[in-house]
């Protein structure tokens, strides 16, 4: 099934590129009859360490105009850490958002998440993609950038700019971020460095490899200075993770209630002969056993909703898990890496660079849990919580339900498979020219392309139905509680698969997903200089960006079993979870239990063949999601540069403005009554976006800058895209919204910075980002069959369920509750913040201890967002709510202690963020906010110089074990997820020829 075909669209003419380019080329060409100028310095880097690295950095920050951080790598292909979101944290305003196995995913700026960050490499725009488990992040639709697709040593520099210009392309709203490649007029001559690393993971207990290699060269040739550069980089890295997730919390009502006790009035559930349930019982074999004192504490809890709820129902304010588990991740992953560049400078201003790279990025996913999946099912469903009785109940003072022992509950053994590949491609090819003294040309023109390819995600899950004795205990660890599951998990014949019986008991099911995600980013850009005198510079330049992103999605599945062939045996196709619980505190859990093995599971059932000889196997087409967005941004920009002395002080800056036209096609096939239909839609706007940075030169080394500015941030992909999709198993539905409008702002920063010292500074700056217009996502919990929806999107384009009472019934019924979630324009607020930088080598300690230094940074920020909970309708008015943005982390800081001498380096490093908003739900289900616990990542890293040109190194990460915690309702602070990946550890030698 391939991607919507684009349609061919008219563009206007690239005369302007193509003109200039032929102008420059010929150029090139020409004998000069004026006189040769001077060659300028060369562009060396000097590697000579960490220290170098942080000296260099600082005076490419002294010298920009506008707010800009920059890290440089300390030595040939060597960043001060193994990847380049964890480098990046390190710059003051600049949080880590982890990803599955602990590892730094994607980065915030300034409380910005990273949708507003842009990413470019090489000087054009680029986005990268890579799948992830739904609870945490999930596969990336957005137009954020993974920065783990790629390994740190194919880079040499990064900056992040913070303020904006009106030469740099639009789009940010938290910074631009630069990374650059390596070239050959970087060094001296030539350069060849390899280096090797083993690392292990204290969790995964597997040791993984990982390499890089780079040659450089350059010639004095009859034709002018030619260089070549290629590096390349090849890493494997083996991940564990363990932990608890609830999935969701829902209130004891919902789902049709629990098993009333044998006597209660009104009696639940009511009496249904085909399902067993009578007076006595709430199933066949299932007596009800609900003591009244347990279920009185249940039911006789109640929850307003923030007022939002006249006479709230029984249970409405008890809220457990709505699947209890326990999980295990391990994921294997390879990166591999390559660069590219070829210089050629025919004479003194005039160059010419080509920048190729390439990433494969492949990830393994296996997830295993073990839970208690009828707390998160109707009694039409699948038997769900109406038959699950409660013995035993208590609450915190806060109002969480903290323990719980039932009777009747299914207990479920769940394995999953995720395969991602990410393929990353970029080439550019750029140019610049003096015409003369003061007229300069230069020309880039680029594509980046990165293709998400998930073509198996596969889950196959076992059922133990209607175990008695149930418990979840969360007084010993608030995070991750004892579930005892009432039946031993670890025996295979305690659980079951086959067809739902006739009563609706299920025996397990399957489910599958293929996805591909593309993301193709085109750049042309022209731009010209003029050097009017030494006191101001003109610059104006035309860029011309595609932007296109496309999504496919189908499914396959079934919502039971497949008959058993004759003699079959449970552990035919199971295996064993063992040694569960290593580093979570407390002790009682489950140290092993029994897991779906997918390899033997498919030589019975080959649940991945999508045929019609296994029932469910074949792909969903009539469900699909396949989706395109197409942006086409024509922009001109007009600046100027200037520097000017005013008594003893140099101001210097530019001052300009941009202009951006966008058009946006978003196109997606719908399901109509069994058809699929291609839906487009068309929007186009303009913006002004005049931008000025300002810097003072005052006496005794002291800057002060001032910058101010209109930006914006498109919206994402995924929310433009006019269709809607359902997860029938998660209960959700999300709807896109092609006429978003994108997020602006005008933005404002004010800093001081003292070079007290020779390589040290100290800085403290404000900033204030005024958002005019903002996007959130509305989650409301409603019935299905409100939306509008068509009922075929539930039945999963055939896979056999039943919406009308049969079996096997499907897991989203018309009338069950679903989360729906939509993207809207509303009103922005403020957004202020402070800045403390400081970087100071201990130059001022006798012998050794002047080779010691720090490195601290520290950000503040304060938001107020007025977030919409709930929508109007005719009988209910809108619900708003104030909160902190989305993504912010209102305290941020970093900590850096560094030893360095010739021979010797060391430093140990901190990364502080605090707790987070992940989601404002408006208390309008019972819940005021899904946030994510604060978290401080402690490393270290040392090496040695055994001679001028060896060197071992010793690094360490996440020393402190720190766990990612998801908590939900800032009263109750239930856990959502608690997961911890354990210590990583890093041997490595490197040798520079």
């Amino acid at each position: 099934m391939s991607h919507l075909e684009r349609r061919p669209g008219r563009r206007a003419p690239s005369f302007p590129l193509t003109a200039t380019a032929l102008a420059v080329a010929a150029l090139f060409g020409q004998a000069q009859a004026q006189e040769q100028e001077a060659p300028p310095p060369e562009n060396t880097v000097v590697v000579t360490g960490f220290r170098a690295s942080l000296n260099s950095a600082l005076n490419d920050k002294k010298n920009a105009d506008g707010i800009v951080d920059v890290i440089k790598a300390e030595d040939v292909a060597k960043f001060p850490d193994a990847n380049l979101a964890e480098s990046l944290q390190r710059v003051p305003g600049v949080s880590l958002a982890r990803g599955d196995g602990g590892e730094g995913k994607q980065i915030s700026v300034r409380g910005l998440n990273a949708g507003f960050t842009r990413v470019r490499i090489n000087g054009i725009e680029a986005i990268s993609a890579t799948g992830a488990s739904d609870i945490n992040g999930s596969t990336n639709r957005s137009r954020a950038f993974d920065f783990s697709v790629f390994a740190s040593e194919l880079f040499n520099s990064l900056e992040v700019r913070k303020t904006s210009e009106a030469s740099i392309e639009e789009g940010s709203l938290g910074a631009t971020v630069d990374l650059r490649g390596a070239r050959p007029f970087d060094f001296k001559g030539e350069t060849i460095t390899v280096a090797g690393q083993q690392t292990y993971n204290t969790l995964a207990h597997r040791p993984a490899p990982r390499a890089t290699a780079l040659y450089s060269n350059r010639w004095d040739t009859g034709i002018g200075k030619l260089g070549f550069l290629v590096s390349g980089a090849y890493s494997k890295r083996h991940a564990t993770e363990e932990g608890y997730e609830a999935v969701e919390l829902l209130t004891a009502n919902s789902d049709g209630g629990f098993c009333s006790p044998l006597g209660a009035s009104p009696q639940n559930p009511a009496n249904t002969p085909a399902k067993g349930i009578t007076a006595a019982n709430c199933g066949f074999n299932l007596p009800r056993t609900s003591t009244s004192a347990a279920y009185n504490d249940v039911f006789g809890r109640t929850d307003n909703y923030g007022g939002t709820v006249a006479n709230p129902a029984p249970g409405s304010g008890a809220f457990h898990p709505r699947i209890p588990r326990y999980r295990r991740s391990v994921a294997d992953y390879e990166r591999a890496g390559l660069t590219a560049a070829f210089q050629w400078r025919p004479r003194a201003g005039t160059e010419l660079n080509l920048d190729l790279l390439g990433g494969d990025f492949k990830n393994d996913r296996y997830d295993n849990y073990i839970s208690a999946i009828s707390f998160g099912r109707s009694l039409a469903a699948a038997n769900g919580k109406p038959q699950t009785s409660i013995l035993e109940t208590s609450f915190n003072g806060n109002g969480s339900w903290e323990y719980g022992k039932f009777n009747g509950v299914d207990i479920r053994s769940e394995g999953l498979l995720d395969v991602n590949n990410t393929k990353f491609r970029q080439h550019v090819f750029s140019g610049s020219h003096k015409l003369t003294d003061t007229i300069k040309l230069d020309f880039m023109s680029g594509i980046s392309r990165s293709d998400l390819d998930s073509p198996m995600r596969a889950t196959v899950q076992i059922d133990s139905p209607n175990a008695n004795g149930f418990v979840f205990d969360f007084r010993q660890n608030r995070n991750v509680p004892i579930l005892n599951f009432g039946i031993d998990v670890a025996n295979p014949n305690n659980f079951s698969w086959g067809p739902v019986d006739a009563d609706g008991t299920v025996h397990g099911q399957f489910v599958g997903r293929k996805l591909e995600t593309g993301n193709r980013l085109k750049t042309n850009a022209v731009g010209a200089s003029w050097e009017v005198n030494q006191n101001l510079t003109l610059r104006s330049g035309l860029s011309m960006r595609e932007n296109t992103w496309t999504n496919l999605e189908f499914g396959s599945g079934a919502p039971n079993g497949l008959p058993n062939p004759a003699g079959f045996q449970m552990a035919s196709v199971t295996r064993m979870i063992s040694n569960f619980g290593r580093g979570l505190e407390g002790s009682g859990y489950p140290s092993q239990w029994v897991a779906v093995d997918l390899d033997k599971f498919r030589k019975v059932w080959d649940i991945e063949c999508h045929c019609a000889a296994v029932p469910g196997s074949e792909y969903q087409l009539l469900t699909q999601a396949n989706r395109r967005v197409v942006e086409k941004i024509d922009a001109l920009y007009l600046s100027a540069d200037f520097n000017v002395d005013v008594g003893p002080v140099t101001l210097r800056g530019n001052a300009g403005v941009r202009a951006a036209e966008t058009r946006a096609t978003a196109a997606a096939l719908v399901n109509g009554g069994g058809t699929l239909t291609e839906v487009s839609i068309d929007k186009k706007y303009r913006d002004y976006l005049p931008a000025l940075n300002l810097t003072a030169q005052l006496p005794h080394d002291v800057f002060l800058r001032f910058s101010a500015g209109k930006t914006l941030s498109r919206p994402e992909y995924v929310d433009l895209a006019p269709s809607a999709t359902v997860n029938t198993q998660a209960q959700t539905v999300s709807i896109g919204s092609p006429g978003l409008d994108p997020i602006r702002a005008k933005t404002y920063d004010l800093q001081a910075e003292w070079y007290y010292d020779k390589n040290a500074m100290v800085s403290v700056g404000f900033f204030r980002k005024e958002i005019d217009t903002y996007i959130q996502r509305i989650s409301e919990r409603v019935p299905y069959n409100t939306l509008g929806l068509p009922d075929s999107l539930l039945t999963g384009g055939g896979s056999g369920c039943s919406l009308s009472g049969g079996t096997p019934a499907c897991p989203t019924l018309p009338a069950s509750v679903v989360t729906v979630s939509r993207a809207a324009n509303t009103p922005g607020g403020p957004l202020n913040g402070f800045e403390f930088n400081l970087q100071a080598p201990f130059n001022f300690l006798p012998g050794m201890w002047s080779n010691f230094g720090l490195l601290a940074n520290y950000t503040r920020v304060k938001s107020t967002i007025t977030y919409i909970t709930r929508t109007a309708t005719p009988t209910l008015p809108a619900l708003t709510m104030d909160a902190n943005l989305v993504g912010m982390s209102p305290k941020a800081g970093n900590l850096t202690l560094y030893y360095e001498d010739p021979k010797f380096s060391a430093r140990v490093s901190a990364a502080h963020r605090s707790s987070y908003l992940f989601n404002v739900l408006g208390d309008v289900n019972g819940h005021d906010y899904t946030f994510v616990d604060g978290a401080t990542n402690l490393d270290f890293s040392m090496s040695y110089n055994l001679t001028p040109n060896l060197r071992v190194s010793l690094e360490g990460s996440n020393l402190t074990d720190e766990p990612l915690r998801y908590g939900r309702d800032s009263q109750r602070n239930d856990t959502l997820l608690y997961a911890h990946s354990g210590r990583t550890f890093a041997l490595g030698v490197s040798y520079k020829f």
